[in-house]
């Protein structure tokens, strides 16, 4: 049988001769072989081939990447592996990400051992609740007391249910006289604070039957709220009540923003509710009709008391403004703004705006004037105002490039260099954030064009962005895949830029990129957006992996982004906010009755991530129309007027 099994890994190993491409100037015979032979030491470790696993491993002591089959080799042996063997592991690696690894999985069996001493004097105190929650275990078991009361209290005091490697330690706690109902009842506000009554349920049977009454009513004013305040306890007016009355009305709010905002009006005055208290509902309640382009939301915002009124209120003030082309009120709500320096040229781009269409074009085209010099949406919006040409120079991040080989002389480049070789990107990265911590800004500057020549752009990108150097367009837009993204342009009638533009936003060129919310590949898909287009467009239903192939993404990816740009008519920028939050999404953020100017429609998209994320993509797509050797089309010409929901833009 082991035989047998070797001989598998010998066609294997025949096989991968010839799928590896030839990518570097290091891909000598030596290297391909070693790489080889590393890929089928690792396939023969996972077998339980360990003969040949030692065999080939004995081969690889020179190779880069062999710690990373002592790693694996001593994880599998964890259980068993002497203490000293662990700890010369950990000290002889200190300089790799390995070390930081093996320390991790150690203390889980350390844990799963009751070793409880020895975890003790190996933890270091990583932010980890499960490794902080063992921590304060063993310190129970061990006896040694001293602050686990106070630890294991901010270990519990959160809105969110923590890792179930706490529930132990919890248990103990519960047994303690410091858990009293005081604290529980501190957990259940943090938990609806948190907007999670499902905790808070759970919370109350650690208290008696009334408090487990009031709770349930708690709960009651997230999932039905009228019925809740129509409850007969709530006529009581005590420091609860104003929790549940307030909560229920902002939940209703969301049903409905008049019917809450009249709810408010009704009951406000039955309660003392604190200044803060009040102000936190009435704002609220402000800024969802806002966030809803609720006519009735300038005058609500206006009413406002001013002890209610922050920089969030004078943002959506501005914002309604800007949908109701009220350029007084804009120019009032902008020059009011106590902070605009999280968004600040789009605050000079807006105020620019209200100036030019209030009789003041001097000060406005000083404005864009300034505003016209960066390479940013806002800064081309402001050329269009001033007709004059985008500001899209490259300057390259390093002139003497002759320093940048020789960072593969650093033992840990090498590595990440060697990981991604084998298809381990995963480490690749670990390895490349430890060298980013230890590199000076020279080093950091050499590492981003050093990715870029692997063409690792998204980490080429990543590392440009951490030194906040934004000025070498060659290595921020690259333009792989270009035969790819040619011929599906040319297949479905899109600006090969746009393409690249919504890649370049959607995943910096990473294949094998995963979103939280589980979109694959360069352009981001779902699997059942994939799978619908795929059948819509007469293509075959991608298998399982197949969307992380780029090729196959970016036919995909093209062919749904046509899809939406017919759905709704031809208008670019209601077609990219649509990719990013869904075209249900975005059909119900378009305008009741009356058309609106592409810019204020995209800065009043009540989604921050989408907001943002069609302003780059339009600002990306030009950048890509000069990359590619074209004069960008102007992104006014682009950015077409939006049509109201009942003129155009029908449901499809």
């Amino acid at each position: 049988m082991q035989s047998h099994k070797f001989l598998i890994l010998i066609g294997y190993l025949f096989m991968l001769a010839f799928a590896l491409p030839a990518r570097a100037q290091d891909d000598v015979p030596e290297l391909t072989q070693q790489r080889q032979s590393y890929k089928l030491a690792r396939i023969a470790l996972t077998t339980g081939q360990t003969q040949v696993f030692e065999a080939l491993k004995s081969q690889l002591t020179d190779y880069p990447l062999y710690p990373y089959l002592v790693y694996e080799d001593l994880k599998r042996r964890l259980g068993s592996a002497p203490q000293t063997e662990i700890e010369r592991f950990i000290e002889a690696y200190a300089d790799t990400p390995l070390a930081y690894q093996m320390l991790g999985v150690w203390l889980y069996e350390l844990y799963d051992q009751d070793r409880w001493t020895t975890f003790l004097d190996a933890y270091d105190g990583r932010a980890d609740p499960t490794l902080q929650c063992y921590a304060q275990r063993a310190r129970v078991r061990t006896g040694d007391l001293n602050g686990v009361i106070e630890a294991t209290k901010q270990l519990w005091l959160v809105g969110y249910s923590q890792v179930s490697a706490c529930d132990r330690l919890f248990e103990w706690f519960a047994s303690q006289q410091a858990f009293t109902d005081e604290i529980v009842w501190a957990r259940i506000d943090l938990a609806m604070q948190n907007g999670n009554p499902a905790l808070a349920g759970y919370l109350a049977k650690k208290l008696d039957a009334s408090d487990r009454a009031w709770v349930a009513l708690w709960e009651r004013a997230y999932t039905d709220p009228r019925g809740a305040l129509a409850a007969p306890v709530l006529r009581f007016d005590n420091v609860l009540t104003r929790k549940i009355v307030a909560d229920a009305v902002l939940q209703l709010t969301d049903q409905d923003v008049g019917v809450g905002k009249t709810a408010w009006e009704n009951l406000r005055a039955d309660y003392e509710f604190a200044t803060e208290q009040q102000n936190r509902v009435a704002r609220d309640i402000a800024l969802l009709s806002a966030y809803r382009h609720d006519p009735r939301a300038p005058a609500w915002l206006a009413a406002l008391p001013a002890s209610a009124v922050n920089d969030d209120v004078r943002t959506w003030q501005a914002r309604a403004a800007m949908r109701d082309s009220d350029w007084l009120a804009l120019k009032n709500a902008v020059e009011s703004m106590q902070d605009t320096s999280e968004e600040p040229l789009m605050w000079q781009y807006w105020h620019a705006k209200a100036l030019e269409h209030t009789s003041q074009p001097t000060r406005a085209r000083q404005l864009y004037r300034n505003l016209a010099k960066e390479r940013d949406y806002y800064g081309f919006l402001a050329a269009d105002r001033l007709k004059v040409e985008y500001t899209i120079e490259s300057k390259p991040l390093i002139e003497n490039k002759a320093a940048v080989g020789a960072l593969m002389e650093i033992p840990g480049v090498r590595r990440a260099y060697e990981l991604l070789r084998v298809g381990a990107e995963i480490d690749a990265r670990r390895e490349w954030n430890h060298l980013l911590t230890r590199f000076d800004v020279e080093k950091k500057k050499q590492a981003a064009v050093l990715a870029s020549t692997w063409g690792w752009h998204a980490d080429a990108i990543r590392t440009v962005a951490l030194i906040e150097e934004f000025d070498d367009l060659e290595l921020r837009f690259p333009t792989p895949y270009g035969d790819d993204v040619t011929q599906f342009a040319q297949a479905r009638g899109l600006d090969p830029a746009w393409i690249y533009g919504v890649i370049r936003r959607e995943s910096a060129f990473a294949a094998s990129a995963i979103s939280s919310a589980g979109a694959q590949g360069l352009m981001q898909l779902m699997p059942t957006t994939a799978n619908l287009t795929a059948q819509k467009a007469g293509l075959p239903v991608p298998g399982a992996g197949a969307v992380f192939d780029p090729r196959h993404n970016i036919e995909l990816g093209s062919a749904y982004l046509r899809e939406l740009f017919d759905r709704f008519g031809g208008n670019m920028a209601v077609a990219s906010a649509a990719y990013n939050a869904g075209p249900y999404r975005v059909q119900e953020w378009l305008p009741d009755n009356r058309t609106l100017p592409a810019d204020a429609w995209v800065e009043t998209i009540p989604y921050y991530e989408t907001r943002g994320y069609v302003q780059a993509v339009l600002a990306y797509t030009a950048v890509y129309e000069r990359k590619l050797g074209r004069a960008p089309v102007r992104l006014a010409e682009r950015m077409e007027p939006i049509p109201s929901a009942n003129q155009a833009f029908a449901r499809r």
